[in-house]
Protein backbone atom coordinates (compact mmCIF):
# COMPACT_ATOMS: atom_id res chain seq x y z
CA UNK A 1 0.00 0.00 0.00
CA UNK A 2 1.48 3.18 -0.73
CA UNK A 3 0.89 5.98 1.67
CA UNK A 4 0.56 9.37 1.00
CA UNK A 5 1.63 12.53 2.95
CA UNK A 6 -0.21 15.29 3.95
CA UNK A 7 1.09 18.23 1.63
CA UNK A 8 1.03 15.29 -0.88
CA UNK A 9 -2.52 14.64 0.24
CA UNK A 10 -2.86 18.46 0.17
CA UNK A 11 -1.43 18.70 -3.49
CA UNK A 12 -3.39 16.46 -4.91
CA UNK A 13 -6.86 17.97 -3.28
CA UNK A 14 -5.89 21.17 -4.77
CA UNK A 15 -5.59 19.42 -8.27
CA UNK A 16 -8.46 17.50 -8.09
CA UNK A 17 -10.29 20.76 -7.34
CA UNK A 18 -8.93 22.54 -10.23
CA UNK A 19 -10.30 19.37 -12.54
CA UNK A 20 -13.67 19.40 -10.77
CA UNK A 21 -13.90 22.98 -11.56
CA UNK A 22 -13.91 21.95 -15.38
CA UNK A 23 -15.57 19.01 -15.22
CA UNK A 24 -12.97 16.93 -16.92
CA UNK A 25 -10.49 14.51 -15.61
CA UNK A 26 -7.34 15.68 -13.52
CA UNK A 27 -4.43 17.09 -16.50
CA UNK A 28 -1.21 18.17 -15.76
CA UNK A 29 -3.01 21.96 -16.26
CA UNK A 30 -4.88 20.97 -13.47
CA UNK A 31 -1.71 21.13 -11.32
CA UNK A 32 -0.41 23.80 -13.15
CA UNK A 33 -3.45 25.73 -12.35
CA UNK A 34 -3.41 24.30 -8.60
CA UNK A 35 0.28 25.40 -8.32
CA UNK A 36 -0.31 29.18 -9.01
CA UNK A 37 -2.82 29.23 -6.49
CA UNK A 38 -1.12 27.53 -3.87
CA UNK A 39 2.15 29.76 -4.09
CA UNK A 40 0.61 32.90 -4.76
CA UNK A 41 1.93 33.12 -8.47
CA UNK A 42 1.72 34.78 -11.60
CA UNK A 43 2.36 32.06 -13.98
CA UNK A 44 3.17 28.49 -14.02
CA UNK A 45 4.34 26.49 -17.04
CA UNK A 46 5.34 23.43 -18.43
CA UNK A 47 7.57 22.66 -21.10
CA UNK A 48 9.01 19.41 -22.67
CA UNK A 49 11.75 18.48 -24.28
CA UNK A 50 11.08 17.56 -27.83
CA UNK A 51 13.51 17.55 -31.28
CA UNK A 52 16.48 18.64 -28.49
CA UNK A 53 14.36 21.68 -27.63
CA UNK A 54 11.98 23.02 -25.06
CA UNK A 55 8.42 22.41 -26.25
CA UNK A 56 5.64 24.67 -23.86
CA UNK A 57 2.84 22.48 -23.79
CA UNK A 58 0.80 23.79 -20.28
CA UNK A 59 0.48 27.16 -18.92
CA UNK A 60 -1.81 29.25 -16.06
CA UNK A 61 -1.64 32.52 -15.74
CA UNK A 62 -0.61 35.41 -18.03
CA UNK A 63 2.70 35.95 -16.57
CA UNK A 64 3.47 32.26 -17.40
CA UNK A 65 2.24 32.58 -21.15
CA UNK A 66 4.76 34.93 -21.33
CA UNK A 67 7.87 33.58 -19.38
CA UNK A 68 6.89 30.39 -21.82
CA UNK A 69 7.17 33.18 -24.69
CA UNK A 70 10.93 34.47 -23.66
CA UNK A 71 11.99 31.19 -22.81
CA UNK A 72 11.33 30.50 -26.79
CA UNK A 73 12.77 33.77 -27.92
CA UNK A 74 15.65 33.54 -26.17
CA UNK A 75 16.66 30.08 -26.10
CA UNK A 76 18.12 30.26 -23.14
CA UNK A 77 17.40 31.54 -19.42
CA UNK A 78 16.25 29.00 -16.27
CA UNK A 79 14.29 26.52 -17.90
CA UNK A 80 16.90 25.62 -20.45
CA UNK A 81 19.74 25.29 -17.56
CA UNK A 82 17.66 23.17 -15.30
CA UNK A 83 17.30 20.47 -17.84
CA UNK A 84 20.91 21.06 -18.69
CA UNK A 85 21.97 20.37 -15.08
CA UNK A 86 19.25 18.21 -14.03
CA UNK A 87 18.61 20.31 -10.95
CA UNK A 88 16.73 23.07 -10.08
CA UNK A 89 17.47 26.83 -10.46
CA UNK A 90 16.15 29.04 -8.59
CA UNK A 91 16.34 33.06 -9.53
CA UNK A 92 15.32 35.60 -6.50
CA UNK A 93 15.29 38.63 -8.46
CA UNK A 94 16.23 38.71 -12.66
CA UNK A 95 17.46 42.33 -12.65
CA UNK A 96 20.69 41.10 -10.42
CA UNK A 97 23.39 41.96 -12.55
CA UNK A 98 24.87 38.07 -12.32
CA UNK A 99 21.15 37.06 -14.23
CA UNK A 100 21.51 39.95 -17.42
CA UNK A 101 25.23 38.19 -17.72
CA UNK A 102 23.99 34.45 -17.09
CA UNK A 103 21.44 34.41 -19.60
CA UNK A 104 21.16 38.10 -21.33
CA UNK A 105 18.63 37.89 -23.87
CA UNK A 106 16.08 35.97 -21.69
CA UNK A 107 16.71 38.37 -18.86
CA UNK A 108 16.09 41.35 -21.45
CA UNK A 109 12.72 39.33 -22.61
CA UNK A 110 11.54 38.45 -19.69
CA UNK A 111 11.54 41.91 -17.69
CA UNK A 112 9.82 43.45 -20.59
CA UNK A 113 7.00 41.06 -19.97
CA UNK A 114 7.77 42.31 -15.65
CA UNK A 115 8.58 38.62 -14.93
CA UNK A 116 10.86 39.10 -11.75
CA UNK A 117 11.34 36.26 -10.37
CA UNK A 118 11.25 32.41 -11.88
CA UNK A 119 12.16 29.12 -10.43
CA UNK A 120 12.89 25.93 -12.91
CA UNK A 121 12.44 22.71 -11.76
CA UNK A 122 13.95 19.71 -14.14
CA UNK A 123 11.09 16.93 -14.68
CA UNK A 124 13.09 13.84 -14.18
CA UNK A 125 12.52 10.19 -14.60
CA UNK A 126 15.42 8.08 -13.56
CA UNK A 127 18.64 9.42 -15.98
CA UNK A 128 15.64 10.46 -18.86
CA UNK A 129 14.92 14.54 -18.60
CA UNK A 130 11.55 14.89 -19.83
CA UNK A 131 10.83 19.03 -19.85
CA UNK A 132 10.76 21.63 -16.55
CA UNK A 133 8.39 22.96 -14.79
CA UNK A 134 8.70 26.98 -13.93
CA UNK A 135 7.39 28.67 -11.24
CA UNK A 136 7.44 32.59 -11.68
CA UNK A 137 6.30 36.03 -10.25
CA UNK A 138 5.96 39.87 -11.21
CA UNK A 139 7.80 40.85 -8.07
CA UNK A 140 11.86 39.74 -6.20
CA UNK A 141 11.64 37.30 -3.73
CA UNK A 142 12.53 33.65 -2.73
CA UNK A 143 10.40 30.99 -2.10
CA UNK A 144 9.83 30.00 1.02
CA UNK A 145 10.81 26.67 2.48
CA UNK A 146 7.12 25.34 1.98
CA UNK A 147 6.90 26.69 -1.06
CA UNK A 148 10.12 24.67 -2.37
CA UNK A 149 8.64 22.00 -0.60
CA UNK A 150 5.19 22.24 -2.65
CA UNK A 151 6.60 22.68 -5.89
CA UNK A 152 8.79 19.50 -5.79
CA UNK A 153 5.87 17.99 -5.05
CA UNK A 154 3.72 19.73 -7.98
CA UNK A 155 6.92 18.17 -10.14
CA UNK A 156 6.59 14.83 -9.03
CA UNK A 157 2.44 14.49 -9.78
CA UNK A 158 2.89 16.73 -12.97
CA UNK A 159 5.68 13.45 -13.99
CA UNK A 160 2.88 11.59 -12.86
CA UNK A 161 -0.09 12.88 -15.10
CA UNK A 162 2.28 13.51 -18.19
CA UNK A 163 3.41 10.15 -18.48
CA UNK A 164 -0.65 9.28 -18.14
CA UNK A 165 -1.40 12.10 -20.72
CA UNK A 166 0.99 10.20 -23.23
CA UNK A 167 -0.07 7.07 -22.70
CA UNK A 168 -3.63 7.20 -23.30
CA UNK A 169 -4.10 10.79 -24.69
CA UNK A 170 -2.23 10.68 -28.00
CA UNK A 171 -4.21 12.45 -30.62
CA UNK A 172 -6.35 13.53 -28.45
CA UNK A 173 -7.17 17.14 -27.98
CA UNK A 174 -5.10 18.89 -25.30
CA UNK A 175 -6.87 20.18 -22.16
CA UNK A 176 -7.90 24.40 -21.82
CA UNK A 177 -5.01 26.28 -21.14
CA UNK A 178 -2.33 24.02 -23.36
CA UNK A 179 -0.48 25.11 -25.80
CA UNK A 180 0.31 24.00 -29.47
CA UNK A 181 2.84 26.72 -29.67
CA UNK A 182 5.46 24.34 -31.50
CA UNK A 183 4.43 23.37 -34.90
CA UNK A 184 3.76 27.31 -35.75
CA UNK A 185 7.09 27.86 -34.89
CA UNK A 186 8.85 25.14 -36.77
CA UNK A 187 6.77 25.82 -39.86
CA UNK A 188 7.90 29.39 -39.69
CA UNK A 189 11.62 28.21 -39.32
CA UNK A 190 11.13 25.74 -42.87
CA UNK A 191 9.49 28.66 -44.30
CA UNK A 192 12.73 30.88 -43.15
CA UNK A 193 15.35 27.66 -44.09
CA UNK A 194 13.50 28.54 -47.67
CA UNK A 195 13.70 32.23 -48.24
CA UNK A 196 17.10 32.10 -46.84
CA UNK A 197 18.33 29.15 -48.67
CA UNK A 198 19.25 27.66 -45.08
CA UNK A 199 19.02 25.30 -42.44
CA UNK A 200 16.81 25.25 -39.99
CA UNK A 201 18.92 25.98 -36.90
CA UNK A 202 20.03 28.89 -38.65
CA UNK A 203 16.70 29.83 -39.50
CA UNK A 204 15.49 29.43 -35.71
CA UNK A 205 18.65 32.05 -35.02
CA UNK A 206 17.30 34.22 -37.36
CA UNK A 207 14.12 34.32 -36.02
CA UNK A 208 15.30 34.26 -32.58
CA UNK A 209 17.18 37.33 -33.56
CA UNK A 210 14.15 39.25 -35.30
CA UNK A 211 11.95 38.77 -32.37
CA UNK A 212 14.78 40.18 -29.51
CA UNK A 213 15.92 42.95 -31.76
CA UNK A 214 12.11 44.24 -32.01
CA UNK A 215 10.81 43.00 -28.65
CA UNK A 216 8.49 40.47 -30.05
CA UNK A 217 7.34 37.09 -28.60
CA UNK A 218 8.74 34.60 -30.91
CA UNK A 219 5.69 32.96 -31.21
CA UNK A 220 4.23 36.31 -32.52
CA UNK A 221 7.29 36.56 -35.36
CA UNK A 222 6.02 32.92 -36.19
CA UNK A 223 2.51 34.09 -36.86
CA UNK A 224 3.60 36.75 -39.02
CA UNK A 225 6.01 34.32 -40.79
CA UNK A 226 3.24 31.72 -41.54
CA UNK A 227 0.47 34.35 -42.57
CA UNK A 228 2.85 35.74 -45.26
CA UNK A 229 2.92 39.18 -43.12
CA UNK A 230 6.78 38.95 -42.84
CA UNK A 231 9.54 37.54 -44.69
CA UNK A 232 13.03 37.24 -44.37
CA UNK A 233 15.60 37.59 -47.37
CA UNK A 234 19.34 37.21 -47.45
CA UNK A 235 21.85 39.66 -46.07
CA UNK A 236 18.66 42.30 -45.32
CA UNK A 237 16.45 43.11 -42.77
CA UNK A 238 12.81 41.32 -42.79
CA UNK A 239 9.92 42.98 -45.40
CA UNK A 240 6.89 43.69 -43.28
Amino acid sequence: MVVIGGDEARVWALIAASARRRAAEISAQDACAACAQALALGGVGVSLISGGRLEPMHVAGELGRELLDAELTSGDGPCVEAVATGGPVLVADLADAACERRWPMFTATAQVATVRAVFAFPLVSGVARLGVLVLCRDRPGALAAGEHTDALIFADVILALLFNEQAGLRGQPLPPGSLALGPEIHQAAGMVSVQLDCGIEAAMVRLRAHAFVHEVALTKVARQVVERRLRFTPDVSPQE
